[in-house]
This record gives structure tokens, C-alpha cells and sequence, in this order.
């Protein structure tokens, strides 16, 4: 019999046994600091939106069904069930504070905000070549940004496993980004997270989602979202 162990913002966690444990997707939404509903926001809200469940867990499981299919990178999926929007997940060891990893192709958002010193930056500005960036999970501080070096001396990660999963990250995003081009889309920007398996080795967790990346249709200015870019994502 499953345990509710956790409630969170958008998900419900159940302890199935001491290897597993059930994330059940919700409609329940988040807002960003300016009140708005956003699924990337940090404050939980008290609307729910239909079909948002439903599209977290589509996207998440088609995206790391193909991750585990092309051996690119383990994920923590063991199996998804989509009438009842959850997803048997392994138990993992986390990082403490959480970290959230974070690609970028075309500058927007928090980039262009923090770098609008920066002359010739603007929004939509193509990067030539991708910024990797890693940042602490503090919703009171904003996620501020951490330099892999950092992480090694504070011992939130250790030396060995961080150049690990520098190099991993980087193919895993890769990847990514050609699924959704295979999809007639243009990510500019994703977060994923990381954790490690009872043997140390590394996996992507929690999920990958519409709320975890600007994603447009190819060619134009036109921003995929929500059930719309899930759907893209249906098997």
C-alpha cells in the first residue's frame, strides 16, 4: 500500500517501497513573483489548470523514454501510467541545496536580465555556443547561479562526479534540443536536474516539462506552451 509522503507545489510523492517511490501529477499550478500563473514560478497557487497533469507527465515520459532508448543519459523513470498521471520513480540521493541545471541557445529571461550590460545583448540573441549554467534551488534567494567550482568546495558534490556530470549534462541537453527540433521546435532554454542512484552513478530526475523551457515553432516568433507543446510530445 502506498504512503503519501510528500506533498509539493505541482506533484504528490508516494512511498512504494524502499527502492520506489510514485509521483502523481496534479493540475495544481504556480505563480511567479508578479501574481501570474507560470509553470516555472515558485510560489504555489490556489487555481488549478486541466490538463496540466496530464502534459507534465506526457512530456516527461516521452523525453526520458527517448534518453533511456538512445543511451544518452539514465533516468529515475521506472514506468508511467497515464490514466492515473503517475510515474513510478527509483529512489534517489539528492543534492543538499537541490540544483537545477540549466542550458541555453538564445538569450532571454534571467540571462538577458543579468547581462544587459553586456553591449550587443538582447533579447532572442542567438549564443554561439550553448551557456551551461547551474543554480541553487532557494526560491527566497531566486536560484541564484553556482560555479561548478563552488559546488566542489562547498562539498556539495564531489570533484570526481562534478566533471562527470558536466560532460553528461552536455550530451543530455544535446539530445534533448534534437527532439525538439524533430518536432519543428526551437528550445531556447531548459532546466533538468540531476541526482545520483545508491551506486553514485548519475540520472535525471524530478521531470521535463512546459514549465522547465521556451520552446517556439521553428522559424517563427510564435511561443509553444502548456497541452500545446506536450502534445508535441505524445506518443
Amino acid at each position: 500500500m502506498s504512503k503519501l509522503i510528500y506533498r509539493g507545489k505541482t506533484k504528490d510523492v508516494y512511498e512504494l517501497d524502499a527502492d520506489s517511490i510514485r509521483l502523481v501529477f496534479t493540475d495544481r499550478v504556480t505563480k511567479n513573483d508578479a501574481g501570474e500563473i507560470d509553470p516555472g514560478g515558485n510560489n504555489p497557487a490556489e487555481e488549478t489548470l486541466p490538463g496540466q497533469g496530464e502534459a507534465c507527465l506526457v512530456m516527461s515520459a516521452t523525453i526520458f523514454s527517448e534518453l533511456e532508448a538512445k543511451k544518452t543519459a539514465r533516468t529515475h523513470m521506472i514506468s508511467h501510467d497515464p490514466i492515473a498521471l503517475s510515474m513510478d520513480v527509483r529512489k534517489v540521493r539528492t543534492f543538499t541545496p537541490g540544483l537545477e541545471w540549466v542550458a541555453r541557445w538564445i538569450c532571454t529571461g534571467s540571462f538577458l536580465r543579468r547581462y544587459k550590460m553586456v553591449p550587443g545583448i538582447r533579447d532572442g540573441l542567438v549564443l554561439p555556443s550553448p551557456v551551461f549554467e547551474i543554480t541553487l534551488k532557494d526560491d527566497a534567494t531566486g536560484d541564484p547561479p553556482i560555479v561548478p567550482s563552488a559546488l566542489v568546495a562547498l562539498g556539495i558534490i564531489e570533484a570526481t562526479v562534478m566533471d562527470r556530470l558536466l560532460a553528461m549534462n552536455a550530451e543530455a541537453m544535446r539530445a534533448i534540443r534534437e527532439m525538439f527540433t524533430a518536432r519543428d521546435l526551437s528550445l531556447w532554454d531548459i532546466k533538468i536536474e540531476w541526482g545520483l542512484d545508491a551506486t553514485g552513478e548519475p540520472l535525471i530526475i524530478d521531470e521535463i516539462s512546459p514549465g522547465c523551457c521556451r520552446a517556439f515553432e521553428a522559424g517563427s516568433g510564435v511561443r509553444v506552451e502548456g497541452a500545446k507543446l506536450a502534445e508535441r510530445f505524445r506518443r
